[in-house]
């Protein structure tokens, strides 16, 4: 690896939250070890959280994501606390405690992935309201859409419980799943089973393996499909479709910078319905087209708005459930 390259990679950073009891540390042990059994170098760092649920304990750590083995006998420097905005991932098993990072500025809208647990324990405050002292989830996970690039909410504490195991591995392979780190699967899981022979594992690692399992699944799946369906509706890796010929009633309609998208448009809609539900797609498509060439007669932008339009409209009226696929 040369100099200018080393110069310019950053680490991974990710915020890591847990309760008292929740195994915070054992997690951060299994994803350096995790790192190491892959070659890459890591660095985890704590903060003890306060008694009475007034914090989490947080843990900070790096990953360099080049291998060892291609930095030449080069040590990457790493940083001992995370700064604000600057986080790939925030961790947490608690949806206050996610939302408290986030109000200290840690992650950000166009960065930041959030894994977080929907599940609640509740703060001293809370508790010391006479009536319903609860914060309003809703509200928070409305904080957590606000600011992230892309975030994971589901319950880890009632996981953990199905699994028989604590959240700590449910966290790991939820972050496992997420394909945010350079490792494989195997690594997460080897770093689990730790120095045990992988036939003839404890209960507790067993478990440990349960819960990382099915968060990774969670987590992965959806993502995995979402990716698919991104790339079909982007046309990677997919032919042309053949499309049936506009009519001419409907090409004379349109500029010509939107009559290829308006082809893909109006062909899957007749194909999803019929002929009279085309001519509906074509109507709508139509109002758009005024209202663009009303703000921009001169069609100095080429009508984008309406090309883009011809996409969108297409796929919502020919919105595909279940049984159709």
């Amino acid at each position: 690896m040369n100099a200018h390259r080393m110069n310019w990679v950053q680490p991974i950073t990710l915020l890591v939250c847990a309760l008292g009891g929740e195994g915070g540390g054992v997690l951060t042990e299994w994803l350096v070890e995790a790192a190491r059994l892959a070659g890459y170098a890591a660095q985890s760092t704590s903060i003890p959280g306060v008694a009475q649920r007034t914090g989490a304990t947080t843990y900070y750590v790096e990953v360099f994501p080049v291998a060892l083995a291609e930095l030449g006998g080069r040590r990457p420097v790493f940083s001992l606390s995370p700064v604000p905005g600057a986080l790939d991932a925030l961790v947490s098993s608690e949806l206050l405690e996610t939302t408290r990072q986030i109000g200290n500025g840690m992650s950000s809208a166009e960065r930041t992935l959030v894994i977080s647990s929907s599940a609640r324990s509740l703060t001293t405050a809370e508790r010391m309201v006479p009536g319903d002292g609860r914060a309003d989830s809703q509200r928070l996970l409305e904080v957590i859409r606000s600011f992230s690039r892309e975030h994971q909410v589901f319950d880890m504490g009632a996981m953990a419980r199905e699994c028989g195991t604590v959240v700590s591995a449910v966290m790991l392979g939820a972050l496992a799943g997420s394909r945010l780190l350079p490792f494989s699967r195997e690594h997460f899981e080897a770093a689990i089973h730790g120095r045990e022979d992988a036939a003839q594992s404890s209960r507790a690692t067993q478990a440990s393996l349960r819960g990382f399992a099915r968060a990774f699944d969670a987590v992965h799946e959806p993502r995995e499909h979402a990716l698919r369906l991104r790339q079909v509706l982007d046309g990677e890796d997919a032919p042309a479709p053949a499309t049936t010929p506009l009519p001419d009633a409907v090409r004379n309609r349109f500029p010509a910078a939107v009559q290829e998208m308006l082809a893909l448009g109006h062909a899957r809609v007749l194909d999803y319905q019929d002929a009279a539900y085309a001519a509906l797609y074509a109507e709508r498509l139509a109002q758009v087209l005024q209202a663009e060439r009303e703000a921009d007669p001169a069609g100095v932008h080429g009508f984008a708005v309406t090309r883009e339009m011809a996409r969108w409209l297409a796929l919502w009226m020919a919105f595909d459930d279940i049984v159709r696929v």
